[in-house]
């Protein structure tokens, strides 16, 4: 591994990305000085070539649109509403297209900043050299900070506080685990504690950054640091308004004098042919952009705490180098959070800036997304730095590690956070003693639903057909599904158990999310039904609703045979506090072996029958064949043995904690039973589960 291979990944990735794409228009309407451009779902082409699975996102924020009219004109994209497929247009030189108009994205470039940085060979160099910190963090020498400043913190979010003893360290933070709070906390004490120290406060989407943000001045608040609120900084201009209302001091403002002339200047652009005039315009323009970025500058060095996306972050490197005085790291603290989403190109790229960095995420959520299939940009694109982070057994009771698990959450009701936990945490994951010992957030989670009881929280709703790809809606559907889910929501709104905004209906295609959408538009209660959000999961990820409906459509699609799938599955589940159910065929559960995990794990949950130690079996004569269907337990592990190898070497066991299918060396089981293998069956760890 070399940064020629980090070269090389970035190179392979900007071919695979296409410069452009083109959208079909469902609607414009123009508000005010903008456009809402409303596209139709799945009818998208990236490059010329048909792409009906491609999704907006904030990587579209300040792209260039194009349509070819009549009339002719363009715009650039003021702001994205990924949910509802919608462009927000400013600056339009013409009215943009309407019902099945064309329009052509540009999006910016963020490969070309990313190779840029690692084109420069004494910051790739220091790039390089923090990759060794990821597997073996350096210790930091100074006093630890105290951890019992905010005490309604829980024990694992405690321990989190000895992450920043380390040159690199990781919060993993599975969901409804507190992650965000437990950064706002740890940020506060830290630059309370150490007065010299700055922080560059980073994530994969303005949402992100400023819940971060906000997380970060509610802690500050609440122990009255208003000179601290003071020197904390939110940059960019793409953030929720209403977010900051009574938090402005969070903003980064400009001077807007300046701005204006910067405005009028370039507005006065003399005409081509006049290279003297020209060249007096661009001499004052460049001096005005040098006065604003200097006073962007001076505020950037005032700030204790500075916040931006990781994308902005690549963008500005240049001007967030030249913070530093000496030439070293401008920051004491990187912090990335959303880490796990961050390409481990890029969290290499932006490390240097610190001379510490935590990288706060859950790796078995969604990952970074990547286009390439060549190996370098797997490695170092479809990967992220939580891919390199300590192999050693970390036992989750040491306070001076380098890896913090938060193993408590309060988002799930206690049997979808045992599942979630059991299939995807190693059964690290539960629920919190302060969320279980409050009767008011059990109460908001024994909630009934369209004949779900209160105490019935996790159902698999099955559906009598496969679903398949439509040409019509360019993707994988499945129409049975989206009606009964349409059918579902109407009745639990008309008897009053449900607001529309506390039911998300979830999915893993755009094609599939269409189709629900119309299911919910042609209901009779559609003035209800049609406010309910359907979305698809990649979308989904860091909200939360009480009841969810989940339809993954087809388990044989090739994409949900990935382990991309896998975590997205994770992420639809956790997002469920009272109810999850889940739309699933026959088909689904026997092509899909996480599918097929949940089925069986539900099946065996309330298995009443004995359990019978394998040891007291493997003497039988008809072992192993005679155990098929037993109930038993093979080391920590009990479940329901489900077949046996052609050869009677391999034994199959259904396990009822996760529903998974372990495998069990048959000659193994023998021996022990009969007292000729030293030790336990299986050995049981406190370790972190493992990032796959």
């Amino acid at each position: 591994m070399s940064i020629a291979e980090i070269r090389a990944a970035i190179e392979q990735e900007l071919a695979a990305t296409p410069e452009f794409h083109d959208f079909r228009v469902e609607a414009s309407q123009r508000e005010g000085t903008l456009w809402r451009v409303t596209l139709q779902s799945g009818m998208a082409w990236s490059g010329g070539k048909p792409a009906p699975q491609l999704m907006l996102d904030d990587s579209f924020d300040g792209a260039s649109v194009w349509w070819g009219g009549p009339p002719k004109g363009q715009a650039a994209v003021l702001a994205v509403v990924p949910e509802d497929d919608q462009l927000i247009l400013s600056d339009a030189t013409a009215p943009p297209p309407a019902l099945d108009g064309l329009i052509r994205v540009y999006p910016p470039r963020f490969l070309q900043a990313l190779a840029q940085a690692w084109a420069d060979d004494g910051w790739a160099a220091r790039a390089w050299a923090t990759r060794a910190e990821l597997a073996t963090p350096r210790r930091l020498p100074g006093a630890a900070l105290a951890r019992d400043t905010y005490g309604w913190l829980r024990p694992a979010q405690r321990r989190a506080f000895g992450l920043v003893e380390h040159a690199t360290s990781f919060l993993w933070g599975p969901p409804g685990s507190g992650k965000t709070t437990t950064l706002g906390v740890l940020l506060a004490e830290l630059l309370q504690q150490r007065p010299e120290a700055r922080v560059l406060l980073l994530s994969t989407t303005h949402t992100a950054v400023d819940q971060a943000v906000i997380a970060l001045d509610k802690a500050l608040a609440q122990k009255r640091r208003e000179a601290l609120r003071a020197r904390v900084r939110r940059l960019g201009t793409r953030f929720s308004a209403a977010a900051y209302e009574g938090r402005e001091h969070l903003l980064a403002l400009r001077d807007p004098a300046l701005v204006a002339q910067l405005a009028k200047a370039e507005a006065a652009r003399p005409r081509r042919h006049d290279l003297a005039a020209l060249e007096a315009w661009q001499d004052r323009v460049d001096g005005l952009r040098r006065q604003l970025r200097s006073a962007s500058l001076a505020e950037l060095r005032s700030a204790r705490l500075v916040a931006m996306t990781t994308s902005r972050a690549t963008y500005t490197l240049k001007t967030l180098r030249e913070l530093s005085d000496d030439d070293g790291p401008p920051f004491d603290l990187v912090v990335f959070d959303e880490a796990s989403q961050v390409s481990l190109a890029q969290a290499l790229a932006l490390a240097p800036l610190g001379r510490s960095r935590l990288y706060a995420g859950d790796p078995q959520q969604l990952a970074p997304v990547r286009r390439a299939e060549a190996r370098e940009a797997k490695v170092w694109l479809g990967r992220s730095a939580f891919g390199e982070m300590p192999r050693a057994r970390v036992a989750l009771d040491d306070p001076q590690g380098p890896v913090a698990l938060l193993d408590e959450q309060s988002r799930m009701a206690a049997p979808i956070g045992e599942l979630v936990s059991a299939l995807f945490y190693d059964g690290l994951l539960r629920v919190a003693d302060d969320a279980r010992e409050a009767p008011a957030w059990q109460a908001r989670r024994a909630r009934s639903l369209d004949g779900i009881g209160p105490d019935e929280h996790l159902r698999i709703e099955p559906v009598n057909a496969s679903g398949g790809w439509s040409a019509t809606h360019r993707g994988p559907v499945r129409h049975m599904s989206a009606q009964a889910m349409a059918e579902r929501v109407g009745r639990a709104l008309a008897a009053g158990e449900a607001a529309p905004h506390e039911i998300v209906v979830l999915t893993p295609f755009r094609a599939q999310r269409a189709v629900i959408r119309q299911a919910l538009q042609a209901h009779e209660l559609s003035h209800l039904t049609a406010q309910v959000r359907v979305s698809t999961v990649h979308k989904a990820q860091g909200s939360e609703a009480p009841f969810v409906l989940f339809d993954p459509v087809d388990g044989r699609q090739p994409f949900l045979q990935t382990e991309d799938a896998r975590r997205l599955v994770n992420v639809a589940m956790s997002r469920a506090q009272a109810k999850l159910i889940v739309y699933l065929a026959d088909s689904d559960a026997q092509a899909n072996p996480v599918l097929g995990q949940i089925v069986q794990r539900l099946r065996l949950a309330d298995d009443a029958r004995a359990v019978q130690p394998i040891e007291a079996l493997a003497g039988d004569s008809g072992f192993p064949r005679s155990t098929v269907g037993q109930r038993v337990r093979i080391g920590r592990h009990i479940g329901e043995v489900a077949r046996i190898s052609p050869d009677g070497t391999e034994l199959w066991l259904h396990d009822e904690a996760s529903g998974a299918a372990r495998c069990f060396d048959v000659g193994f089981l023998r021996r022990k039973a009969a007292g000729g293998v030293a030790g336990d069956l299986d050995v049981q760890s406190a370790t972190l589960p493992r990032v796959r």
